[in-house]
């Protein structure tokens, strides 16, 4: 899938949800201009059902930064970059993971938590990759 293609799917908030049911339950969409969305999000992770609140910021034409203001990780920031290769594109993910609540006491768990995330950016990209072939979602 080209660059575009990839990019234009990673940013497209709100069909998440038909990308990976699993993870995102609902998303709300409660404000957005051209580049940021600030979203309620109700999503899985880890098992762990959250409800959480971010701002997704979109840098044309490869970067989409993820900030998470609400719920156990709230302070958390992420940043995708989607850079062409060859006939594909690489998909990095910066993870900046910030612990609030009870979850302070389980700091030693950070480096799992952002390798999931990771993980869980990488099983995005193959779900979206196989929407795009199935027509499922027009890029």
């Amino acid at each position: 899938m080209s660059q575009e293609q990839i990019f234009a799917i990673s940013t497209d908030v709100k069909n998440f949800h038909l990308i990976m049911p699993d993870y995102f339950k609902s998303l709300d969409i409660i404000k957005q201009n051209n580049n940021e969305k600030i979203v309620y999000e109700k999503i899985s992770f880890l098992g762990i059902p959250m409800k959480i609140k971010t701002r997704h910021v979109i840098k044309h034409p490869n970067i989409h930064e993820v900030h998470i203001f609400s719920g156990p990780t709230k302070g958390t920031r992420f940043i995708e970059s989607y850079v062409k290769s060859g006939n594909g594109t690489i998909v990095t993910i910066d993870v900046h993971l910030n612990f609030n609540g009870i979850l302070k006491l389980f700091s030693f768990l950070k480096s799992f938590v952002a390798k999931k995330m990771s993980q869980t950016m990488d099983d995005f990209i193959i779900s979206a990759e196989k929407f795009h072939l199935s027509g499922t979602i027009q890029s």
